[in-house]
């Protein structure tokens, strides 16, 4: 079921139906249902939630606006269990009536604590007394997952976030209203937006509900007041990015900010990326090409897994999105699933992107989990990677691919999964090369191959380590950039590598690699290397 077909299931003698929706959103879509009970089934509506003293009557107002008024023939006795109450209420009102019920679900919920066996056969019993009657029930909420008795009779629906098409449009009619308000308040208000500031104005706003974009829309206004009016322009886009990136973090998505500089190596996995680059172009979508679905990345820690999460966004020209699962097992106890729903469905929303998942063994690996939330998350991404067509692109990460559940790693979950090693000896030169040169520190090519020998099982991150340390210690010397092979050296003998440390674990990984596709092209270096004792000491600029 759907939005668009809830009053034709209402209609057909369905009486009872399940709307989720995002709360920003729900007076909106109380507003949308009263209408349309009004034009559709003739029908007058009603509102009742635990935090409603009463009952509730649902009415359009004549500037289009929703009007509640208390019901007066609502008289719940003192000791009465209100849930029970209304629903009694229900089953004996005379005449044709909708009645959203708004934050029903923990009571009939699947796996829910606040499971009510008794509220749980009223509303069995309720399904069946409606049916032949013009009484309708729509429970409204988050998070719905309704017990296993109720899901074969209550048909289920959800309110989708809005297109980019949608959002244009409500911006357009949304500011056009501003301004008659400004107007009447003799303000002076000012849109200078064209048609592509427009639409880069809307692309930006996805993710967000109507109502959110009015908020900022609002508050935007406000801020943008002076003595001279109220301009509205193209600078507002970068703000309405900080508004959403305020308002995901807290539902444990964050909106990647691009990769600063490129990865050293990984020459398999980049030509793999750039193969793939232009199916999520529109001319691809026209041809209905199939969408890649994601990579798992999967290695030793610090072999830059990570990074490579941040420049695959760069190299298909993708925003990045980063979901922390494992946050929201910690402190959404209760709700972790509903919310990773929602983040999936935020991801869909803002489609095409790139949606990285990192450490997944960390929140899928169900170790210490009694309650079964981990499973049920896993079921969730799992539905999501099989369905979602709209171009999101899933890179996942993980330090220790053992600890993933086998339904996530069978063939044909990711299009590809990629061993990402510790780095070759060409590889750990190039690394180097990238890390030292953030520092403005140019390098010869001999100075890299003679460190790059003598790092073996250093990982990309060991050898940030090293760039840095170096950088730090020419600039302590008040040798600014000009860092030399000693620097370098003195510097490696201070790092041991986690390869070394916990040599175990690491050689786990290299062993399980055989079942994966390596990242980069294995290099035999047959060339003799120079030693980095008899290397010259030179500064280099």
């Amino acid at each position: 079921m759907n939005l668009n077909n809830i009053f034709a299931t209402l209609d057909s003698q369905i009486p009872i139906v399940a709307l989720e929706v995002l709360s920003p959103e729900e007076a909106t879509i109380i507003q949308w249902l009263t209408a349309n009970a009004h034009e559709k089934l003739k029908s007058a509506v009603f509102f009742w939630n635990l935090g409603v003293s009463g009952l509730e009557q649902c009415e359009i107002a004549s500037d289009g606006g929703l009007v509640f008024k208390p019901v007066p023939e609502y008289k719940k006795p003192p000791h009465a269990d209100p849930l029970l109450y209304i629903f009694e209420y229900i089953n004996n009102f005379d005449g044709t009536g909708v009645f959203i019920l708004g934050d029903v679900h923990p009571f009939v919920g699947k796996n829910s604590p606040q499971l009510s066996w008794e509220i749980l056969t009223q509303v069995k019993n309720l399904y069946h007394r409606l049916k032949p009657t013009e009484k309708r029930i729509i429970f409204l909420g988050q998070n719905i997952e309704l017990h296993e008795s109720l899901i074969r009779l209550i048909p289920y629906g959800e309110v989708p976030l809005p297109t980019v098409e949608q959002v244009q449009e409500h911006i357009y009619s949304y500011l056009n209203y501003l301004s008659e308000s400004a107007t009447e308040q003799d303000v002076p208000f000012r849109v200078l937006l064209n048609t592509e500031a427009r639409e880069t104005l809307a692309r930006a706003a996805l993710g967000l509900t109507l109502e959110e974009i009015s908020d900022f829309l609002r508050l935007t206004v406000k801020e943008r007041l002076s003595s001279n009016g109220i301009t509205i322009d193209a600078t507002i886009t970068p703000m309405v990015v900080e508004y959403k990136t305020r308002l995901l973090s807290q539902m444990g998505i964050e909106l990647g900010k691009p990769a600063l500089y490129s990865f050293g190596g990984l020459d398999l996995l980049r030509e793999w990326l750039n193969r793939r680059r232009k199916l999520f172009t529109q001319e691809a979508r026209n041809l209905q090409l199939p969408q890649p679905k994601g990579i798992l990345l999967a290695g030793p820690p610090g072999t830059g897994k990570s990074h490579c999460a941040k420049n695959i966004a760069n190299i298909l020209n993708l925003p990045l999105l980063k979901l922390d699962i494992a946050s929201m097992l910690g402190s959404l106890v209760g709700e972790s699933e509903g919310n990773v729903r929602r983040a999936l469905k935020t991801a869909e929303a803002i489609a095409p992107c790139v949606l990285w998942l990192d450490e997944l063994e960390k929140a899928l690996s169900g170790q210490g989990d009694t309650s079964g939330v981990s499973q049920r998350i896993l079921g969730t991404v799992l539905t999501f990677m099989s369905e979602c067509t709209s171009g999101v692109f899933v890179v996942a990460t993980c330090n220790d691919v053992t600890a993933l559940p086998t339904e996530l790693k069978r063939k044909g979950r990711f299009d590809e999964t990629f061993f990402v090693d510790l780095p070759s000896e060409p590889e750990r030169a190039q690394i180097l090369k990238i890390h030292l040169e953030r520092f403005g520190i140019s390098v010869e090519e001999e100075y890299l191959e003679a460190i790059a020998a003598n790092t073996a099982k250093f990982s990309g991150a060991e050898l940030e380590t090293l760039a840095s340390e170096a950088a730090l210690l020419a600039f302590e010397q008040e040798r600014p950039q000009q860092v030399t092979l000693g620097d370098l050296e003195e510097c490696r003998q201070t790092i041991t590598p986690l390869a070394v440390q916990d040599a175990a674990a690491v050689e786990r990984m290299q062993a399980w690699a055989k079942t994966a596709r390596a990242a980069s092209t294995a290099i035999a270096d047959t060339k003799p290397t120079q030693s980095i004792k008899t290397a010259r000491y030179r500064n280099m600029n």
